[in-house]
């Protein structure tokens, strides 16, 4: 073989053993190193490392923590309402070889956690009611789910950090009945307050009537009161006038009889001059 040729194979060879041979954990990683597939160690210190070329592997897995958003899932509480609760998982894998030996990848610890968290879910929403889910303490909901998960992920390698739960709905068809029940429920509350206010209304313009008839008739009460006592007082009045001066009381009262009757320029009376009504005329 040619010695040019000789060295491009060689420096291939090379470059295949030094790629083989070295490779680098960033601080984000960690590297397990497998032998015949089996675990031979692992390396947790970011760096430059070596391992033997063909006969060991790497496999790298994350140290930091990962968060999982789990698909909307169905379950139904203690009294037998349907919610769609949306959650999220924060983890992270804390021992790669039981990781690697268990699930191996991260898409397969995904799909193992989502069946883990929301299986507590199911466990922990079947035993309270709707009420207790919307207002409760959600906290002690989700640390209950969450102590549990980690329990369950452990043999995996995996601890699980913290679990939330984004929001847990009705279903859309339970809501719009449940939004028809409040609406009936809202106007008949209306309709029940709206009576009320009738039935008081009627009685306070009873009441007012009633106040306004008294009222009208102690006012007409004291008014005839004080017209007798106005007409007591004038007979009074004309009795001592009529006693103390006859004549002189007989020429007023003809004065104003005059004033009424010869008063009125639109009537026409033909009267006999001999009759006492003209007594004081003739004088």
């Amino acid at each position: 073989m040619p010695k040019p040729m000789m060295m491009i194979v060689g420096a291939f060879a090379l470059f295949v053993l030094t790629v083989n041979t070295l490779f680098i954990v960033k601080e984000t990683d960690q590297a397990m190193v497998l032998a015949l597939g089996k675990v031979d160690r692992l390396i947790e210190t970011p760096g430059l490392k070596f391992k033997v070329p063909f006969y060991q592997q790497v496999h790298f897995f994350d140290k930091r923590v990962l968060e999982t958003d789990s698909s909307p899932e169905e379950v139904q509480t203690v009294d037998k309402k349907r919610v769609v609760v949306d959650s999220f998982t924060r983890w992270k894998i804390v021992d790669a070889q039981k990781f690697y030996q268990a699930v191996r990848t991260e898409n397969s610890a995904v799909t193992r956690i989502d069946l883990i968290v929301n299986s507590n879910i199911r466990r922990v929403v079947a035993q309270e009611s709707l009420e207790e889910l919307v207002s409760g303490d959600r906290q002690r909901l989700v640390n209950d789910i969450q102590a549990e998960a980690s329990k369950q992920a452990a043999p995996f390698g995996i601890e699980i950090v913290d679990v939330r739960i984004k929001r847990a709905d009705l279903p859309q068809e339970n809501a719009s009945a449940i939004f028809r029940r409040m609406q009936a429920e809202r106007q008949k509350e209306a309709k029940e307050i709206r009576a009320t206010g009738a039935e008081d209304a009627q009685k306070i313009r009873a009441d007012a009537e009633k106040q306004r008839t008294i009222l009208i008739a102690e006012a007409e009460r004291d008014a005839q009161s004080l017209r007798g006592a106005g007409d007591a007082e004038s007979i009074k009045i004309t009795g001592r006038a009529f006693n103390k001066d006859a004549d002189f009381y007989g020429f007023v009262r003809s004065l104003e009889a005059y004033e009424a009757t010869l008063n009125d320029d639109e009537t026409l009376l033909i009267l006999d001059d001999s009759l006492p009504f003209f007594k004081q005329l003739k004088r």
